[in-house]
Protein backbone atom coordinates (compact mmCIF):
# COMPACT_ATOMS: atom_id res chain seq x y z
CA UNK A 1 0.00 0.00 0.00
CA UNK A 2 3.08 2.79 0.17
CA UNK A 3 3.15 4.89 -1.88
CA UNK A 4 -0.13 4.55 -3.30
CA UNK A 5 -2.08 8.05 -3.58
CA UNK A 6 -4.82 8.24 -1.23
CA UNK A 7 -7.75 8.57 -4.19
CA UNK A 8 -6.14 5.15 -5.35
CA UNK A 9 -6.35 3.13 -1.29
CA UNK A 10 -9.93 4.92 -1.21
CA UNK A 11 -11.27 3.44 -4.41
CA UNK A 12 -9.55 0.14 -4.09
CA UNK A 13 -11.31 -0.38 -0.79
CA UNK A 14 -14.68 0.58 -2.48
CA UNK A 15 -14.44 -1.36 -4.80
CA UNK A 16 -15.24 -4.46 -2.39
CA UNK A 17 -18.18 -3.68 -2.14
CA UNK A 18 -21.20 -3.45 -4.59
CA UNK A 19 -21.96 -0.75 -7.26
CA UNK A 20 -25.38 -0.22 -5.17
CA UNK A 21 -23.26 -0.15 -1.96
CA UNK A 22 -21.40 2.70 -4.11
CA UNK A 23 -24.10 4.33 -4.81
CA UNK A 24 -25.26 4.35 -1.53
CA UNK A 25 -22.61 5.66 -0.15
CA UNK A 26 -23.22 9.03 -2.84
CA UNK A 27 -26.14 9.91 -1.66
CA UNK A 28 -24.51 10.33 2.04
CA UNK A 29 -21.86 12.80 -0.03
CA UNK A 30 -24.23 14.37 -2.10
CA UNK A 31 -26.30 15.07 1.32
CA UNK A 32 -23.16 17.02 2.48
CA UNK A 33 -22.41 18.65 -0.43
CA UNK A 34 -26.05 19.98 -0.15
CA UNK A 35 -25.59 21.09 2.89
CA UNK A 36 -21.98 22.63 3.52
CA UNK A 37 -20.42 25.38 0.98
CA UNK A 38 -18.46 24.13 -1.34
CA UNK A 39 -17.28 24.59 -5.14
CA UNK A 40 -18.74 21.90 -6.78
CA UNK A 41 -22.56 22.35 -5.40
CA UNK A 42 -22.14 26.08 -6.12
CA UNK A 43 -20.71 25.93 -9.93
CA UNK A 44 -23.99 23.29 -10.05
CA UNK A 45 -26.35 26.01 -8.76
CA UNK A 46 -24.72 28.54 -10.97
CA UNK A 47 -24.55 26.71 -14.39
CA UNK A 48 -28.85 25.58 -13.71
CA UNK A 49 -29.83 29.29 -12.80
CA UNK A 50 -27.64 30.28 -16.41
CA UNK A 51 -29.39 27.42 -18.53
CA UNK A 52 -32.38 26.83 -16.43
CA UNK A 53 -33.92 30.10 -15.92
CA UNK A 54 -37.19 29.44 -17.44
CA UNK A 55 -38.11 26.82 -14.90
CA UNK A 56 -39.88 27.16 -11.65
CA UNK A 57 -38.15 27.47 -9.22
CA UNK A 58 -39.29 23.82 -7.19
CA UNK A 59 -38.27 22.17 -10.87
CA UNK A 60 -34.62 24.06 -10.33
CA UNK A 61 -34.05 23.06 -6.94
CA UNK A 62 -34.88 19.08 -7.81
CA UNK A 63 -32.65 19.58 -10.63
CA UNK A 64 -30.02 20.57 -8.72
CA UNK A 65 -30.61 18.05 -6.17
CA UNK A 66 -30.64 14.87 -8.57
CA UNK A 67 -27.41 16.48 -10.29
CA UNK A 68 -25.61 16.68 -6.86
CA UNK A 69 -26.33 12.85 -6.46
CA UNK A 70 -25.10 12.20 -9.89
CA UNK A 71 -22.07 14.05 -9.65
CA UNK A 72 -21.32 11.84 -6.32
CA UNK A 73 -22.22 8.84 -8.36
CA UNK A 74 -19.55 9.62 -11.27
CA UNK A 75 -17.03 9.72 -7.79
CA UNK A 76 -17.89 6.82 -5.88
CA UNK A 77 -18.55 4.29 -9.42
CA UNK A 78 -15.28 4.61 -10.16
CA UNK A 79 -14.21 2.50 -7.73
CA UNK A 80 -15.80 -0.36 -9.89
CA UNK A 81 -15.21 1.29 -13.24
CA UNK A 82 -11.30 1.88 -12.69
CA UNK A 83 -10.76 -1.40 -10.19
CA UNK A 84 -13.02 -4.02 -11.04
CA UNK A 85 -11.88 -6.67 -14.17
CA UNK A 86 -13.15 -5.31 -17.33
CA UNK A 87 -15.54 -7.88 -18.16
CA UNK A 88 -17.25 -7.61 -14.44
CA UNK A 89 -17.78 -4.23 -14.83
CA UNK A 90 -18.73 -4.32 -18.49
CA UNK A 91 -21.68 -6.54 -17.46
CA UNK A 92 -23.66 -3.75 -15.71
CA UNK A 93 -24.36 -2.32 -18.78
CA UNK A 94 -27.61 -4.42 -19.95
CA UNK A 95 -28.94 -1.99 -22.38
CA UNK A 96 -27.41 -1.49 -25.83
CA UNK A 97 -28.46 0.90 -28.76
CA UNK A 98 -25.49 1.00 -31.13
CA UNK A 99 -26.86 2.27 -35.15
CA UNK A 100 -26.12 -0.07 -37.63
CA UNK A 101 -23.47 2.30 -39.32
CA UNK A 102 -21.23 1.84 -36.24
CA UNK A 103 -20.25 -1.40 -36.74
CA UNK A 104 -20.39 -1.46 -40.80
CA UNK A 105 -18.73 1.03 -41.29
CA UNK A 106 -14.98 0.82 -42.72
CA UNK A 107 -13.34 4.47 -42.51
CA UNK A 108 -11.97 5.36 -39.16
CA UNK A 109 -13.95 6.56 -36.45
CA UNK A 110 -14.21 9.26 -34.14
CA UNK A 111 -16.68 8.95 -30.70
CA UNK A 112 -17.60 11.93 -29.02
CA UNK A 113 -18.42 11.20 -25.33
CA UNK A 114 -19.46 13.60 -23.74
CA UNK A 115 -19.63 14.44 -19.72
CA UNK A 116 -22.78 12.85 -19.48
CA UNK A 117 -23.66 9.28 -17.50
CA UNK A 118 -20.55 7.38 -16.77
CA UNK A 119 -18.35 8.61 -19.41
CA UNK A 120 -15.47 6.93 -17.63
CA UNK A 121 -17.46 3.61 -18.42
CA UNK A 122 -17.97 4.34 -22.28
CA UNK A 123 -13.81 4.48 -22.19
CA UNK A 124 -13.62 1.18 -20.45
CA UNK A 125 -16.08 -0.41 -23.00
CA UNK A 126 -14.53 1.14 -26.07
CA UNK A 127 -11.02 -0.34 -24.89
CA UNK A 128 -12.46 -3.70 -24.59
CA UNK A 129 -14.40 -4.36 -27.89
CA UNK A 130 -12.32 -1.30 -30.32
CA UNK A 131 -9.04 -1.08 -28.90
CA UNK A 132 -9.42 2.84 -28.94
CA UNK A 133 -7.33 5.86 -28.88
CA UNK A 134 -8.54 8.45 -25.44
CA UNK A 135 -7.47 11.63 -25.44
CA UNK A 136 -5.99 12.43 -21.97
CA UNK A 137 -4.95 15.23 -19.35
CA UNK A 138 -1.67 14.10 -17.47
CA UNK A 139 -2.08 14.72 -13.92
CA UNK A 140 0.82 16.54 -11.83
CA UNK A 141 0.87 13.78 -9.61
CA UNK A 142 2.69 11.18 -10.76
CA UNK A 143 1.35 8.23 -8.68
CA UNK A 144 -1.93 8.98 -9.24
CA UNK A 145 -1.26 9.64 -13.22
CA UNK A 146 0.15 6.56 -13.46
CA UNK A 147 -3.21 4.98 -11.32
CA UNK A 148 -5.56 6.97 -13.69
CA UNK A 149 -3.59 6.26 -16.91
CA UNK A 150 -3.29 1.81 -15.92
CA UNK A 151 -7.07 2.13 -14.98
CA UNK A 152 -8.71 3.61 -18.34
CA UNK A 153 -5.81 1.79 -20.29
CA UNK A 154 -6.27 -2.06 -19.05
CA UNK A 155 -9.63 -2.87 -21.31
CA UNK A 156 -7.12 -1.87 -24.09
CA UNK A 157 -7.56 1.71 -25.16
CA UNK A 158 -4.02 3.64 -26.14
CA UNK A 159 -4.35 6.79 -24.00
CA UNK A 160 -2.64 9.93 -25.79
CA UNK A 161 -2.54 12.78 -24.13
CA UNK A 162 -3.45 16.32 -24.71
CA UNK A 163 -0.09 17.73 -26.28
CA UNK A 164 1.23 18.72 -29.55
CA UNK A 165 3.02 15.68 -30.53
CA UNK A 166 -0.12 13.35 -29.04
CA UNK A 167 -3.03 15.29 -31.52
CA UNK A 168 -0.50 14.56 -34.73
CA UNK A 169 -0.28 10.89 -32.97
CA UNK A 170 -4.28 11.01 -33.30
CA UNK A 171 -4.26 12.36 -36.77
CA UNK A 172 -1.72 9.79 -38.13
CA UNK A 173 -3.99 7.07 -35.88
CA UNK A 174 -7.40 8.40 -37.98
CA UNK A 175 -5.81 8.00 -41.32
CA UNK A 176 -4.90 4.67 -40.47
CA UNK A 177 -8.41 3.57 -39.72
CA UNK A 178 -7.83 4.13 -36.10
CA UNK A 179 -10.82 4.99 -33.68
CA UNK A 180 -10.69 7.96 -31.56
CA UNK A 181 -12.87 9.13 -27.97
CA UNK A 182 -12.75 12.57 -27.46
CA UNK A 183 -14.59 14.52 -24.97
CA UNK A 184 -16.04 17.22 -27.12
CA UNK A 185 -17.50 19.45 -24.24
CA UNK A 186 -14.36 19.77 -22.14
CA UNK A 187 -13.60 23.51 -21.79
CA UNK A 188 -10.54 24.53 -23.63
CA UNK A 189 -8.22 27.01 -21.89
CA UNK A 190 -7.75 30.60 -23.29
CA UNK A 191 -4.25 29.68 -25.02
CA UNK A 192 -6.06 26.42 -26.80
CA UNK A 193 -7.65 26.76 -30.43
CA UNK A 194 -11.14 27.46 -29.11
CA UNK A 195 -14.39 29.17 -30.48
CA UNK A 196 -17.33 30.78 -29.01
CA UNK A 197 -20.30 28.65 -29.43
CA UNK A 198 -23.72 28.47 -27.93
CA UNK A 199 -25.29 25.68 -25.22
CA UNK A 200 -27.87 25.76 -23.78
CA UNK A 201 -28.83 29.06 -24.58
CA UNK A 202 -25.26 30.57 -23.25
CA UNK A 203 -21.36 31.21 -24.46
CA UNK A 204 -19.62 28.41 -23.91
CA UNK A 205 -15.99 28.38 -25.14
CA UNK A 206 -16.03 25.30 -27.46
CA UNK A 207 -12.96 22.93 -28.66
CA UNK A 208 -11.85 23.35 -32.48
CA UNK A 209 -10.20 20.03 -32.57
CA UNK A 210 -12.85 18.30 -33.80
CA UNK A 211 -13.84 20.42 -36.78
CA UNK A 212 -9.90 20.03 -37.42
CA UNK A 213 -9.52 16.67 -37.68
CA UNK A 214 -13.14 16.24 -39.78
CA UNK A 215 -11.97 18.85 -42.31
CA UNK A 216 -8.36 16.86 -42.80
CA UNK A 217 -9.39 13.02 -42.79
CA UNK A 218 -12.68 11.18 -44.29
CA UNK A 219 -14.09 9.38 -41.14
CA UNK A 220 -17.54 8.39 -39.67
CA UNK A 221 -18.26 10.18 -36.64
CA UNK A 222 -20.79 9.21 -33.31
CA UNK A 223 -21.67 10.33 -30.53
CA UNK A 224 -21.91 7.90 -27.34
CA UNK A 225 -23.33 7.86 -24.06
CA UNK A 226 -23.50 5.56 -20.85
CA UNK A 227 -26.42 6.52 -18.56
CA UNK A 228 -27.14 5.31 -15.43
CA UNK A 229 -30.82 3.41 -14.65
CA UNK A 230 -33.18 4.29 -12.11
CA UNK A 231 -32.39 3.31 -9.29
CA UNK A 232 -28.76 3.06 -10.33
CA UNK A 233 -26.65 -0.15 -10.40
CA UNK A 234 -27.12 -0.96 -14.29
CA UNK A 235 -26.11 1.30 -17.20
CA UNK A 236 -27.32 1.91 -20.94
CA UNK A 237 -25.06 2.20 -23.67
CA UNK A 238 -26.11 4.54 -27.10
CA UNK A 239 -24.11 5.06 -30.17
CA UNK A 240 -25.79 7.26 -32.68
CA UNK A 241 -24.34 8.37 -36.14
CA UNK A 242 -23.63 12.51 -36.53
CA UNK A 243 -22.94 14.11 -40.24
CA UNK A 244 -19.02 14.19 -40.56
CA UNK A 245 -19.83 16.98 -43.55
CA UNK A 246 -21.37 19.47 -40.66
CA UNK A 247 -18.37 18.62 -38.68
CA UNK A 248 -16.25 18.91 -40.81
CA UNK A 249 -17.80 22.69 -42.29
CA UNK A 250 -17.02 26.47 -41.25
CA UNK A 251 -15.71 26.05 -37.36
CA UNK A 252 -19.23 28.26 -36.33
CA UNK A 253 -20.85 25.96 -37.57
CA UNK A 254 -19.29 22.37 -36.73
CA UNK A 255 -19.33 24.01 -32.79
CA UNK A 256 -22.68 25.15 -32.84
CA UNK A 257 -23.87 21.98 -34.62
CA UNK A 258 -22.00 19.57 -32.11
CA UNK A 259 -23.37 21.35 -28.98
CA UNK A 260 -26.77 21.28 -30.55
CA UNK A 261 -26.36 17.30 -30.91
CA UNK A 262 -24.74 17.29 -26.93
CA UNK A 263 -27.74 19.31 -25.91
CA UNK A 264 -30.42 16.89 -27.26
CA UNK A 265 -29.28 13.93 -25.71
CA UNK A 266 -28.41 16.14 -22.13
CA UNK A 267 -32.25 16.66 -22.15
CA UNK A 268 -33.30 13.17 -22.42
CA UNK A 269 -31.22 12.99 -18.48
CA UNK A 270 -30.56 16.47 -17.35
CA UNK A 271 -29.47 15.03 -14.12
CA UNK A 272 -26.97 13.00 -15.40
CA UNK A 273 -24.85 16.04 -17.57
CA UNK A 274 -21.95 16.70 -15.11
CA UNK A 275 -23.19 20.64 -13.82
CA UNK A 276 -20.77 20.59 -11.34
CA UNK A 277 -18.24 21.88 -14.23
CA UNK A 278 -17.54 25.93 -15.01
CA UNK A 279 -18.38 24.91 -18.30
CA UNK A 280 -19.32 28.76 -19.80
CA UNK A 281 -17.48 32.31 -20.38
CA UNK A 282 -16.59 34.14 -17.08
CA UNK A 283 -19.02 37.01 -18.76
CA UNK A 284 -21.87 34.30 -18.99
CA UNK A 285 -21.62 33.27 -15.11
CA UNK A 286 -22.20 37.50 -14.39
CA UNK A 287 -26.16 37.39 -16.07
CA UNK A 288 -27.32 34.93 -12.62
CA UNK A 289 -25.57 37.17 -9.83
Amino acid sequence: MAGKPAIQRCLELLSHVSLRNQYRLADCIAVVLRIFPNQVSKQTRDNIKLCFSHLAMTEQKQLYRDSIRHTCYSMTELAAVWCWPADKILACVTRVDICPEFDQTTKSKIILAPHLGSWEMLAIWMGYDYDAMILYKRRRDRALDSFILESRARSGSTLVPTKKRGLRKLLVGLRKGANLVILPDQKPAANKGRIESRFFGANAPTTKLVQALCAKVDCDVFMATVNRSDPPGEFGLRIERLEHSRLAADETESAQYMNDQIEQRCRLHLEQYQWGYRRFTTSAYETVK
